[in-house]
């Protein structure tokens, strides 16, 4: 259980009480979805391109190279990972081809490509390394379906983004492949280093989206009763509100369709509406980091 604090005691047990809910679902989570594979049509020394579909953005380092350079004793450079610390080091996918004086490469050119059971797309993205400020700036992202039918194509031409996206005025339904395809990277001579680009399906719920929360949770008493320690069963029920018809299975329109499957993820959150000790204005003022201090 997470540490409250003493005003957080207070409000969850007094005789009036307003109590806040939030459900989170990971529809497509990569960590349990065996069915995603990454693949690349070109890699560096080191690289990996299964880390552009585990939702972590950023580079653990500024991981040296002799094209890039390193400067010996800078704290925010390392070594780039070995296969043993994919979980803790990200590092991302990158390519073997150098980009031309005006950031151009050649054909063919850098390619990478996820390929899944079938879901909805609902947004795109092509994240680049924010170490080293580098991005792509001209490339196509193509959805297919069976049988290599393209579903959807998109051109992005001079990108200025480190982090692109772009939310879908619908969602694409029964992808069974993504493909990235970098023709232009932001800087001359470099390869391109890509950190995410499979986009997975989350949700949270709020308010009236959540119908009824039943959790039945054991309370552990102060010293086990049996040697070995003590089992914790704890249930959660939920309802959530469909009246839009997004739950259901059936519903081809929906941004969940052929997502709705057993074993999927779910973070639950209870809470109490609490008196910050900043108003709107500190917070204008200062940095997360200083409001810490507050």
């Amino acid at each position: 259980m997470y540490p409250v604090s003493q005003e957080f005691q207070n409000k969850i047990v007094d005789n009036e009480r307003h109590i806040l809910a939030r459900i989170q679902i990971d529809y497509t989570s990569p960590f349990l979805d065996q069915s995603i594979t990454v693949t690349a049509n070109e890699n560096a020394n080191v690289s990996y391109p299964q880390q552009t579909a585990n939702n972590v953005q950023n580079p653990l380092a500024k991981y040296a190279t002799i094209a890039d350079g390193w400067v010996l004793g800078a704290r925010e450079f390392g070594l780039a990972p070995g296969p043993n610390e994919l979980e803790t080091a990200e590092m991302g996918w990158w390519g073997s081809q150098l980009s031309g004086p005006d950031g151009s490469f050649s054909a063919p050119y850098p390619k990478l490509t996820v390929e899944f059971f079938p879901r909805p797309i609902l947004r795109l993205q092509a994240v680049g390394d924010s170490k080293w400020g580098e991005y792509p700036v001209d490339f196509v992202i193509r959805l297919y379906g069976s049988d290599d039918t393209i579903l959807h194509t998109e051109v992005v031409i001079g990108n200025t983004e480190l982090a692109w996206e772009k939310f879908l005025d619908e969602p694409i339904t029964e992808v069974e492949r993504m493909e990235l395809e970098i023709t232009k990277w932001s800087h001359p001579g470099r390869q391109v280093k890509i950190l995410e680009f499979f986009t997975s399906i989350q949700e949270t719920y709020e308010g009236d989206d959540i119908l009824l929360i039943h959790l039945l949770e054991e309370r552990e008493v102060s010293e086990g009763s049996l040697p070995v320690g003590n089992i914790s069963s704890n249930e959660i029920d939920i309802i959530l509100n469909n009246e839009s018809q997004k739950f259901d299975a059936g519903n081809r329109r929906s941004p969940l369709y052929q997502t709705l499957k057993a074993n999927r993820r779910i973070k639950a959150w209870l809470g109490i509406e609490a008196e910050l000790p900043w108003t709107w204005d500190d917070f204008k003022q200062y940095t997360w980091g200083n409001l810490k201090n507050l």
